[in-house]
């Protein structure tokens, strides 16, 4: 067969006229009423959703009443999502008398501000700060951890230890990774300090540190161990064996002055139980607020064997929450009442609409537990879009505020080694006077002595000096 040939001919009498443009006042923009937006369904029904419709469809038409349609079914899901999203808000409350007996599963702390809340994965419950998982940000609605987010079925396995359950991250090849285990062994950093993801350096872990035994769960080959800070010591074992086990594990933080200027890094330091630090206390509160590695540091840690009695109530805690954490997920949907059930329905009409509701609400809620919970729809509301796009112009900005900060820092590395070039004396006179300040910590020569208080100080020092005028000079 041929396509057919289109056909046509050019009037002679049409003369087209040139239009001028509209006037800016004639373009407006009319926002949608809430009628409008309530009859436009955001839910768009795969091949599932067809075949159930299908199904259903044909036993209403053997019955005598008339098939359901798409469009309906995709309205009806969305009304569901929509009382759904209400009714998870509506019981957020309630669920704070758990956040005070939670702690977080990165660094085993139970102590949270408003800045650095705990949060609680909706479909394995799993408890972090945001600081320790990377969330600058507290998300609006549901919650979900990087596992539960993508991949919700297949349970994932850690490349740096055999244990599993915990906080993961996934690494620049695709694996996944402890977020503990890539804060404490030193070859692993993150891609991105804010989010703390992706996880790189695993290629660069020394082959010896592969071939190490854990002596706390006697397995070798298995992860990358790291070894007693302690002299002399090779006692190796996993992070999160350590950290399960109680082992005292601190970090803390390191200043550095020299002549490209102040440099802040942390020390990790990690002890077996022969070689803990006697009767130390971890890192206190007062500590940990003016940390500078907040992002990567344990606001708590673990005491030493003369203090393990009082923390085996603690230990013990840990242990229970990270079994409870290890074991499947379950997914929890919110259940819609009856009688909103009615409502949701309200304005639509055919036939035995009840009883199709009602099944249509039994199939939603096996479509989302096989989800773990997961919403099948992602923006629900107008409100909630807007909010989104806030959060992420948000994220957008923390990074471009950090990138700034790099670039600020590489100028005045750049500065330093031109002044190094053009007065390297007077670079080399600046430094020395820095650490002249920094041992004198209580101010003693900040200020020329005083003559009235030292009336013989003349006789004995003849060209009196002060550490302001030396920086002046």
């Amino acid at each position: 067969m041929t396509l057919p040939e289109p056909k046509f001919h050019v009037l002679e009498t049409f003369k087209p006229v040139e239009a001028p443009p509209l006037p800016a006042a004639y373009y407006r923009y009319i926002e949608r009423s809430a009628e409008d937006q309530e009859a436009e369904a955001q839910y768009d029904m795969d091949d599932e959703d067809t075949a159930w419709l299908e199904m259903v469809n044909a036993g209403r038409t053997s019955a005598g009443y008339s098939a359901v349609k798409p469009d309906t079914f995709e309205l009806l899901v969305d009304r569901l999502e929509e009382e759904a999203y209400r009714e998870a808000r509506s019981r957020a409350p309630s669920q704070s008398a758990i956040d005070d007996d939670a702690f977080c599963c990165v660094c085993l702390d139970d102590e949270c501000l408003n800045s650095n809340v705990i949060l609680f994965c909706d479909s394995c419950n799993l408890a972090v700060h945001q600081e320790c998982y990377g969330v600058p940000y507290i998300p609006e609605g549901q919650w979900l951890c990087r596992c539960c987010l993508q991949s919700p079925q297949k349970p994932v396995d850690c490349v740096l230890c055999p244990n599993r359950g915990g906080a993961f991250k996934q690494t620049s090849d695709g694996r996944w990774a402890h977020v503990v285990c890539a804060i404490w062994i030193p070859e692993v950093c993150f891609a991105n300090t804010v989010f703390l993801e992706p996880i790189e350096g695993v290629s660069n872990i020394p082959p010896a540190r592969w071939k190490l035994t854990c002596y706390l769960c006697k397995q070798k080959g298995r992860g990358a161990s790291i070894q007693c800070h302690k002299a002399n010591c090779y006692t190796a074992f996993h992070v999160t064996c350590a950290q399960r086990a109680g082992l005292f594990m601190k970090i803390d933080p390191v200043r550095e002055t020299n002549v490209h200027g102040t440099t802040f890094s942390v020390k990790k330091t990690a002890f077996c139980v022969a070689h803990s630090p006697p009767g130390q206390e971890a890192v206190s509160d007062e500590e940990s607020e003016g940390r500078v590695m907040a992002l990567f540091t344990p606001k708590k840690g673990r005491k030493s064997e003369d203090g393990a009695k009082n923390d085996k109530k603690k230990g013990k805690k840990g242990a229970e929450a990270v079994a409870q954490q290890s074991s499947s997920p379950q997914a929890t949907v919110p259940q819609i009442p009856t009688s909103r059930l009615n409502i949701i329905c309200k304005g639509i009409l055919f036939q035995r609409k009840n009883q199709f509701t009602h099944r249509l609400h039994n199939y939603w809620l096996l479509k989302r537990q096989s989800r773990n919970g997961v919403p099948l729809i992602r923006c629900m509301h107008s409100n909630v879009q807007s909010q989104r796009i806030t959060e992420t112009a948000r994220l957008l900005v923390e990074l471009i505020r950090k990138r700034e900060k790099l670039k600020r820092e590489q100028v005045k590395v750049h500065q330093e080694a031109l002044q190094m070039q053009l007065t390297p004396m007077l670079m080399l006179l600046r430094s020395t006077l820095d650490q002249l300040q920094e041992k004198d910590t209580a101010e003693i020569f900040a200020e020329p002595v005083n003559i009235k208080e030292v009336p013989d100080y003349p006789e004995f020092i003849s060209q009196p000096m002060d550490l302001p005028p030396c920086a002046l000079s």
